[in-house]
């Protein structure tokens, strides 16, 4: 039972708050909070990608390396995407 209401936590957190911030269905304050939600996730996902992308680089596993620093840059791009409103250098 409990392992069920962990779950649902991380799912509310990890799913349902950052749709709310794209679709500003609460206003401000519930977009707010999926921001900072969204915000988290993706700068994980820019460690973890980074990390690994810098690991496999140094085995010689340069493609996987390099497809692993792209998604680090589009974690990057739409972090900036989602609170500046719209996409870097345009």
């Amino acid at each position: 039972m409990r392992d069920w209401l962990i779950l649902v936590g991380l799912v509310i957190l990890v799913i349902v708050l950052p749709v709310i911030a794209l679709t500003n269905y609460f206003g401000s304050l519930g977009r707010l909070i999926g921001q900072i939600v969204l915000s988290i996730v993706l700068i994980l996902a820019i460690i973890g990608s980074g990390l690994f992308g810098y690991i496999f680089f140094k085995a010689q596993a340069k493609k996987w390396g390099i497809g692993l620093f792209l998604a680090a840059v589009l974690c990057i791009i739409i972090t900036y995407l989602l609170w500046a409103g719209r996409l870097p250098f345009l």
